[in-house]
């Protein structure tokens, strides 16, 4: 049987073949897609383009592997029943020291990540000898775990190890911007029913974390909800609304059982390899005022990243972030940029300002943006408020945006002093209202 067939075919007896990472799948790997790093310093992985669009990022993986206590696992391994790449299931044996169990229904996908598992691992760690990934469906929990439990015994192995852990990231459309729970495949909810008798509880219950769409609405989340507890009934849960910095949701994600923390909600910024700032909490609803004047010269305006208003956890971000110090109000609410102002400067710490894009007090109200033919002009007026360099955060002609950044940085180059932003609010004025343009020095 050629390489092709014979990595790729499944048992007739129940639908489902082992994949055992190795030298030989590592080099099959390399014929169908050379491995590559996808950032500088990430391990190289085996991924087709449309693989490496879908996979989770490596540091992603890691803070998350990161963030699970140890002892909150019962015994078994870890399995991940949508694996695609692996870097998820990887990052957690990585970081957990488990045995990993992968399923993956593409059989060329999985050869990949049966390839990126061998790779990653330790050369001395013997609980690689128990990793393995099956071809078949995730939902058919007996068939996946009847044929891991198969290739154990025919490598030597004589345990029948259960699942402490089950992860699921489930495929979707790729306009996540218009997709319904009914749309994730496998579904969730012969998932969930499929693998409970096969996870081992923690102290708390099963560990079992969803990875979901950030797009999903409050109805689809309630229905999320809904579906976990019909399989898990009073399973406590923490949903997780996670944000790399750049003005959305990347991840939202449901903590269950004795992965969840005592609280209902969490939201995470996360940098480049490391999680930056945690806040959690229960939510509440923030309420924009509306305003009829510029703010005043002095106030603080704070441009927040807006995972804290998706999680609904502002409430305890101002609470750190000022306490009971001066007055506070919402400017704007929704879309990349919250704007919140305030009388009184925030709190320099780091669950504080992790959620921070920027900061300062208003020192010039603008009727305009800037225009490519007045530059120079726009410059001058900075200078005189001893104004040195500046950054567009407001909403501006996404095409035009970065000429006139650039411009800006230019025209300043020389010009000493502090740094500032300009952001754009929206003043109620009449039925049309009206846009006025603050510059605000940082501190």
């Amino acid at each position: 049987m050629n390489n092709e067939k014979r990595f790729n075919t499944m048992s007739e007896e129940n639908g489902h073949a082992s994949v055992m990472p190795s030298p030989e799948v590592a080099k099959e790997a390399g014929r169908r897609a050379k491995a590559k790093s996808s950032r500088k310093g990430d391990p190289s992985f085996h991924m087709t383009e449309r693989m490496r669009r879908l996979s989770t990022p490596w540091g992603v993986a890691l803070a998350r592997a990161g963030q699970i206590d140890p002892k909150s696992l019962g015994p078994g391994v870890i399995a991940d029943v949508a694996t695609g790449s692996g870097i998820q299931l990887i990052a957690y044996s990585k970081i957990l020291k488990r045995p990993s169990l992968g399923v993956e229904i593409d059989g060329n996908v999985a050869v990949l990540c049966a390839a990126n598992m061998f790779v990653a691992a330790e050369s001395n760690d013997v609980q690689r000898s128990m990793d393995r990934i099956v071809i078949g469906d995730g939902s058919d929990a007996e068939g996946v775990m009847t044929e891991y439990w198969s290739s154990l015994r025919e490598a030597g192995t004589r345990a029948h190890p259960p699942v402490a852990m089950l992860h699921l990231d489930p495929a979707r459309p790729m306009d996540a911007q218009n997709h319904h729970i009914d749309e994730m495949e496998p579904s969730l909810g012969p998932v969930l029913s499929s693998w409970k008798d096969y996870l081992e509880p923690g102290p708390n219950g099963p560990c079992i974390l969803l990875d979901l769409s950030p797009r999903l609405d409050d109805d689809q989340q309630s229905m999320i909800d809904a579906t976990i507890e019909t399989s898990f009934p009073g399973i406590r849960r923490t949903w997780e609304w996670l944000s790399q910095g750049g003005g959305r949701v990347d991840r939202l994600s449901v903590w269950s059982g004795s992965l969840s923390s005592k609280s209902p909600r969490r939201c995470v910024r996360m940098g480049t390899k490391k999680i930056m700032a945690v806040i959690e909490g229960k939510p509440s609803i923030a309420v924009a005022s509306e305003i009829s004047e510029p703010p005043p010269f002095g106030s603080w305006i704070s441009i927040l990243d807006p995972v804290l208003l998706e999680s609904g956890l502002q409430d305890n971000w101002i609470e750190s972030a000022l306490g009971g110090r001066g007055g506070r109000t919402w400017l704007r609410t929704s879309g990349r940029r919250p704007i919140l102002i305030h009388t009184e400067p925030l709190a320099d710490d780091d669950n504080v300002m992790g959620f921070v894009v920027a900061t300062g007090q208003v020192v010039q109200h603008r009727l305009s943006p800037p225009e490519l033919h007045s530059i120079d002009l726009t410059a001058a007026s900075l200078a005189r408020n001893e104004i040195g360099s500046i950054t567009l955060r407001c909403s501006l002609d996404p095409e035009l945006h970065p000429t006139l950044q650039r411009r800006l940085h230019k025209a300043m180059r020389d010009i000493e002093g502090d740094r500032s932003f300009m952001a754009d609010v929206q003043l109620s004025r009449g039925e049309s209202g009206h846009t006025v343009y603050l510059i605000c020095r940082e501190p």
